[in-house]
């Protein structure tokens, strides 16, 4: 159970998160295939970029348009 907790309890150890414009998701997009020969997964891949906390998006094995649409409807800054 501890370790589940320190898991969880992530204080003093995460990052601000990266604001996530246009630009930046699309480039993100276009690096993706780097990140995915090294075993990580979409939504992983996006969480670990720009420092995002979402346990949903995490772990969740949707198909890349599912995690583009929660990602533009939760992440994605409006002009």
């Amino acid at each position: 159970m501890e370790q589940i907790v320190a898991f969880t309890d992530r204080k003093g150890q995460t990052q601000e998160p990266v604001p996530v414009t246009p630009a930046t998701f699309e480039q993100w997009k276009q690096d993706f295939t780097f990140e995915a020969l090294q075993g990580q997964r979409y939504g992983q891949s996006f969480c670990n970029r720009f420092g995002i906390t979402d346990n949903l998006l995490y772990y969740t094995m949707w198909s890349a348009e599912q995690v583009n649409e929660y990602i533009e409807t939760y992440y994605l800054e409006r002009a």
